[in-house]
């Protein structure tokens, strides 16, 4: 699966209204700067924003304020910001999804990606983790991909994963899994990465594919589960 990870690599670019030309001739930032965030709070695209934010309001001598509209895959949030003023002072935090895909996707997106915004820069590039729930006594026996593989065949339609939303990277990665590996899972759309995420904590799905977000729990599990073998050991030499 790393081929997979690597090609629905996450983007998070910073987009912003073009600045209207008075706009230009004053220093900028002269005022606080809105930068809204399409997904949920302590997802990845939202950890991002808030780590650039935090940076260019120490450089730049102004606050840029994080604001969450989260839902339908970015689109609330990208619609703000494609009817704010073109001044430069709202900007949006994206992943690929929300820019390039959902164009595709859904027929009743009300912003045009390619004459709305103006790209600023690519922030992130992070591949995409398959993960499960050990804790789960659904999930307990899975090991592997071909593990998960295996459970969704012996139970076609039956088991559900997450995502950060309809059309979402980890959305369209896990049906591509789907696809190549002959099996049929049901979706459960989240309004954003960390809510998915939350979402197999609580054990209401099976897997997901999440961004390198999901890297702390699993050292997390990796670190107790070793210290769970240190007590065993001390206990035993004891």
């Amino acid at each position: 699966m790393q081929r997979t990870a690597r090609l629905l690599a996450v983007i998070a670019g910073l987009c912003a209204c073009a600045p209207a030309t008075e706009a230009l001739a004053q220093k900028y930032p002269a005022r606080p700067v809105k930068i809204m965030v399409g997904f949920s709070a302590g997802g990845p695209v939202d950890v991002v924003a808030r780590i650039i934010g935090d940076r260019l309001g120490n450089k730049l001598g102004q606050p840029f304020v994080i604001e969450n509209r989260a839902g339908a895959n970015g689109m609330i949030a990208a619609e703000g910001v494609a009817r704010a003023d073109t001044d430069g002072y709202t900007m949006l935090a994206c992943n690929s999804s929300t820019i390039t895909l959902n164009k595709t996707l859904f027929k009743d997106i009300r912003y045009d990606p390619e004459k709305d915004f103006a790209p600023l820069t690519t922030v992130v590039s992070a591949p995409l983790v398959l993960v499960v729930n050990p804790e789960n006594p659904r999930t307990a026996d899975i090991k592997t991909v071909a593990d998960l593989v295996a459970a969704a065949k012996a139970r076609p339609g039956e088991l559900a994963y997450g995502s950060g939303g309809n059309g979402n990277l980890a959305h369209l990665a896990m049906e591509l899994l789907g696809q190549k590996a002959g099996i049929k899972m049901i979706h459960v759309p989240y309004r954003g990465g960390a809510a998915s995420e939350v979402g197999i904590l609580a054990q209401e799905v099976l897997a997901v594919f999440d961004p390198l977000s999901a890297v702390p729990l699993v050292k997390g599990r990796q670190a107790a589960r070793a210290r769970g073998v240190l007590r065993r050991a001390a206990a035993v030499a004891a």
